[in-house]
C-alpha cells in the first residue's frame, strides 16, 4: 500500500477523534458555538486532506 494512502487514512481516523471528542466534551460542558465550529471546521479539513492524499496514493502507484 502507498505511503500517502496509510497517510490519508490515519487523517481521516484523526477527523473521527476529533468529532468524536467535540460530540463527548458538547454532552458534558454544553459547549459554545464558537469552539463547535472550530472542531468541526478542523475535522472537516483533516476528512478532505485524508481524501486528497488518499487519491493521490492510488493515482501514484
Amino acid at each position: 500500500m502507498h505511503p500517502l494512502i496509510i497517510l490519508g487514512l490515519c487523517l481521516m481516523v484523526a477527523c473521527l477523534v476529533v468529532s468524536g471528542v467535540d460530540i463527548f466534551r458538547t454532552i458534558r460542558e454544553g459547549r459554545e458555538p464558537e469552539r463547535r465550529m472550530r472542531a468541526f471546521l478542523l475535522s472537516a479539513g483533516l476528512l478532505v486532506a485524508g481524501g486528497v492524499l488518499v487519491v493521490l496514493g492510488v493515482i501514484n502507484s
